[in-house]
């Protein structure tokens, strides 16, 4: 038999070494030992969260009660056969909704994707402004659409005051929140404030556990762009509609500011913060409640109910039909 020649030994040489490549891309799990968890890290992880959940969640009683249910888990074991940070992040999750049914409150792996949500510190954030649409529609209604709320900062209120500046003289506007998750208390506060005029009006309140006060939102007195105290307004709403998008519904419908057009929203009026566990696990805590100045109360668990009630897609020509007959 004819010795390869060594043009073949190199190129054979290059085939396994590109299988070697590909087989253990395919096969072996990328980052498996950072995946691990061990028994001292659940034991750390556990002990953490249950004494944030007892110092800081919005209610103590089942902050408490949530605390004791994680700690006796522990000790009869019912983690012990969890090895991802994900399955843990997910079961710790199931467990504490078990006691309390809070669309905020998680446990969340670092590796998945950020979620919007009420945060005081926002620091997930960025400077994302959120808007996702600007247009005039067919009978000067003006239209925009934002996905979030994000973190108030000089140059998102110059975002908000460019849109506004687009939509001012339109006869009236739909605000489409359909697909917004919520975000910055702050900046709920900014838009609203575009739809009063100077004089300050009560949004919203806030109570804080960890701090122990109340802070109240007002419509703010100075606005970088143009007020429309007297413009028609409509907001749109889905299921997904959730936390701050919620309280921006619930401010202008119980104001009597807008007719709110759609589906009952998701029902998450608890402001949260994020509370490191180890360098894996993030726990996601509602350490507040909305309290309307209004209502006395919020849209936990009941979400907004809109004005005029239909599917979430049919409320856009719902609302143009509404516009064009005001």
């Amino acid at each position: 038999m004819d010795k390869p020649s060594i043009g073949k030994i190199i190129y054979l040489l290059a085939i396994c070494s590109f299988a070697i490549i590909f087989f253990s891309k395919v096969f072996v799990k990328p980052d498996a030992t950072i995946e691990e968890v061990s028994k001292s890290e659940k034991e750390e992880v556990i002990v953490k969260l249950a004494s944030y959940l007892k110092d800081f969640y919005v209610f103590p009683e089942k902050g408490k009660r949530m605390s004791d249910l994680i700690n006796s888990n522990l000790i009869k074991g019912k983690y012990s056969g969890i090895n991802s940070y994900d399955s843990l992040a997910e079961l710790l999750t199931v467990d504490l909704r078990s006691v309390v049914n809070d669309k905020h409150l998680r446990v969340r792996a670092n590796g998945e994707q950020n979620l919007s949500f009420t945060s005081l510190s926002n620091a997930a954030l960025g400077e994302d402004y959120g808007i996702t649409d600007t247009k005039i529609l067919d009978g000067n209604i003006g239209y925009l659409a934002f996905d979030k709320f994000p973190k108030l900062t000089n140059s998102s209120e110059l975002a908000v005051a460019e849109a506004m500046r687009e939509l001012k003289d339109t006869k009236s506007i739909i605000i489409d929140l359909r697909n917004n998750g919520g975000g910055d208390p702050a900046m709920v506060q900014l838009y609203c404030s575009y739809f009063f005029d100077e004089n300050p009006v009560h949004l919203n309140s806030l109570y804080l556990r960890p701090e122990q006060i109340t802070r109240e939102f007002y419509t703010l007195k100075n606005i970088k762009g143009e007020r429309m105290p007297e413009k028609p307004l409509y907001i749109l709403t889905s299921d997904y509609t959730f936390s701050g998008a919620e309280e921006f519904c619930y401010n202008l419908k119980h104001l009597k500011r807008a007719k709110v057009i759609g589906e009952v929203t998701g029902g998450g009026a608890h402001p949260v913060n994020a509370y490191t566990l180890n360098e894996s696990l993030i726990a996601i805590i509602p350490i507040g409640r909305a309290i309307n100045p209004i209502t006395k109360t919020n849209w936990e668990k009941v979400g907004v109910k809109p004005d005029s009630l239909c599917d979430a897609e049919k409320a856009l020509d719902v609302a143009i039909q509404m516009a064009i007959s005001n």
